[in-house]
């Protein structure tokens, strides 16, 4: 049997031409973007539904979820090449909205880390993460999103964000090399990232996995050292 691999940005126009001709949207509305990649558990779930085992190669329609558990990684790919990376125990919804010929993006973090490579927008598009605390509006920028239950921590490798917390409308801008802090009290900040933000959010852009094992050795003499050794799947 012959395969035929076809780009994902031509198979989305393709979904929106149909429906567009009168076939049946997606139950969550407009297709957004693709699952181009799954290792160990990783859900989707459309609206209405209930969490299935996410498949490479399947389309998230506008309003669809996708969550990773311990150790999984997802990756997803929207219709303009932008890659979203969810790390571990992460768990967001992607929404798009269609004008015309332009689709703007979003991704709703409920909680977890993600690393993103967001490609330039058009003109009338945005591509933006939310979360309970934050808005970042992001066009062509690349880096690390952090979201817990306490703050938001936005580290930018690439490009230039702005940060806005949400309690207070306060906003900052966030270019590379630097970090955003948003907090649920109100506070926003930008400062340069760390030597640890640098790696954590290289290690976010990672498309596989990043292990690593310690083992404690002891010598004759009794003194111990920890031999560490990082692997990928």
């Amino acid at each position: 049997m012959n395969r035929i691999t076809v780009p994902v940005g031509l198979l989305l126009s393709a979904l929106m031409i149909l429906q567009g001709a009168g076939a049946a949207p997606p139950p969550g509305g407009i297709p957004v973007a693709l699952v181009s990649k799954v290792i160990l558990e990783v859900a989707r779930k459309e609206m209405g539904k209930s969490w299935e085992k996410a498949i490479r190669g399947q389309t998230l329609a506008s309003g669809d979820m996708v969550r990773t558990g311990q150790g999984a990684l997802a990756i997803i790919k929207f219709k303009d090449n932008s890659l979203v990376r969810l790390r571990e125990r992460t768990e967001l919804t992607i929404t798009g909205k269609q004008s015309g010929t332009t689709l703007s993006k979003s991704v709703e973090i409920e909680t977890g880390v993600v690393g993103f490579n967001v490609q330039k927008q058009r003109a009338g598009e945005e591509f933006r993460f939310t979360s309970p605390t934050s808005v970042a509006s992001i066009r062509g920028t690349a880096g690390m999103l952090n979201s817990t239950a306490a703050s938001d921590t936005l580290i930018v490798t690439e490009g230039l964000t702005a940060l806005l917390n949400k309690i207070t409308s306060r906003s900052v801008d966030v270019p590379a090399g630097f970090t955003g802090i948003s907090k649920r009290d109100g506070t926003v900040q930008a400062r340069p990232s760390t030597a640890d933000e640098r790696r954590a959010a290289l290690d976010a852009l990672r498309d596989d996995l990043n292990k690593r094992l310690e083992i404690e050795l002891r010598d004759p003499q009794g003194k111990t050292n920890r031999l560490k050794i990082e692997y990928n799947d």
